[in-house]
């Protein structure tokens, strides 16, 4: 998710520390919107053409997608649209057309192979989606088996099984529904105040700020945080019937798993796992894998770390991942494996989201070594 924190003027002198990460953040998302400006405009021209013909790369390009379709009148969090369906087939037809687009079940070919020098398999795209929600069944599934490409999907099991509410969505529905124009939110028992001025008709704003936080924050303290913020808003929590139609259920993850689409754990409440002790991490990660497992009857392999930047999951991470036999990570924070001996607990992915045009989309993946970072 694109975390963006555009006003810091509201904010009291106590939180000085947060305010230069919120900065970093603003800085790191306005260099990603010229990079990806940069591969628009490359895509639109012939560079695409003559990267793609004379300077071919070798290597495997890792897509994460999360929903498909529109977001235009959901009051959940806008950013996690990726694609159009119209986009998304778009999308998956040029990526046939183009590469060699691959499942789960094929990497340990596809890293074996990146090791032969003069292999005429050289450019591997596997296309993968986090959390679970519906709209992989509805929209993207379809299209996927239309083109007869596999995907791979990290379950959010918690989300999935229980029907819970993110809690992104939850922050973006109780900021969208507040009753008053600006929120104010006490915090660390009431000695910093944050200040929510409510940018109606969308709240982008606002929600990219309250998201910024929760993002710091451990499950308790997030539950808490919360609890203020649906006080303050008048909104309260959001009803439990929203989750009614918003994940994927079993059935519909073993006919996927059925036509040939792969499966991986994503964690149990999509925590940071790095705010998280070894224990905790251990519990969120392996529950979540049994759960899948007891579903579908397979051992389960794969994991992707919630959110994925390269500071949302830590050493205490890879040892639960290494104990309990994991063959396969994969982060979010950009980039793509060139070598045999990448990294396999930190497969980087590169996000597919909805600011994207097709060309710039294609330029990911006809020259990673400049946009899939």
């Amino acid at each position: 998710m694109r975390l963006v924190v555009r006003d810091y003027s509201f904010l009291s002198s106590a939180w000085e520390r947060v305010v230069l990460e919120k900065f970093k953040s603003e800085f790191m998302a306005s260099a990603l919107s010229r990079h990806r400006r940069l591969a628009r405009i490359f895509g639109r021209s012939g560079g695409l053409k003559i990267c793609e013909q004379f300077l071919p790369w070798r290597g495997l390009v890792t897509l994460n997608y999360h929903r498909i379709g529109t977001p235009q009148g959901s009051l959940l969090d806008w950013d996690l649209w990726s694609a159009t369906e119209e986009d998304f087939a778009s999308q998956v037809k040029a990526l046939k057309q183009h590469f060699d687009v691959i499942g789960l079940e094929d990497l340990p070919q596809v890293f074996r192979t990146l090791g032969q020098r003069w292999s005429t398999k050289q450019r591997f795209v596997l296309i993968t989606f986090d959390d679970g929600y519906r709209d992989n069944y509805d929209a993207a599934f379809p299209i996927l088996r239309e083109h007869s490409v596999s995907g791979t999907f990290f379950i959010t099991t918690g989300f999935v099984g229980d029907r819970q509410i993110a809690w992104w969505d939850e922050i973006a529905w109780i900021i969208r529904s507040a009753r008053a124009d600006v929120v104010e939110v006490f915090l660390d028992g009431c000695s910093t105040r944050m200040r929510l001025p409510i940018d109606r008709p969308n709240c982008e704003d606002a929600i990219r700020t309250a998201l910024a936080h929760a993002y710091q924050l451990g499950p308790q303290q997030r539950a808490e945080f919360l609890n203020q913020l649906a006080e303050a808003t008048g909104s309260g929590r959001a009803p439990q019937s929203l989750a009614t139609d918003l994940w994927m259920n079993w059935d519909m993850v073993r006919e996927m798993r059925a036509a040939g689409m792969s499966f991986g754990a994503h964690t149990v409440s999509h925590p940071v796992l790095s705010r998280l002790s070894c224990d905790e991490q251990n519990d969120e990660i392996c529950e979540s894998r049994l759960r899948i497992e007891a579903e579908l009857g397979e051992s389960v392999t794969a994991f992707s770390y919630p959110v994925g930047r390269r500071d949302c999951f830590n050493a205490d991470s890879r040892r639960v991942l290494e104990a309990n036999g994991f063959d396969w990570a994969f982060s979010y924070h950009g980039g793509f494996c060139r070598s045999p001996n990448a990294d396999r607990l930190n497969i980087p992915r590169v996000g597919i989201e909805r600011d994207m045009d097709q060309h710039a989309a294609r330029s990911f993946t006809a020259w990673p070594h400049l946009f899939a970072r």
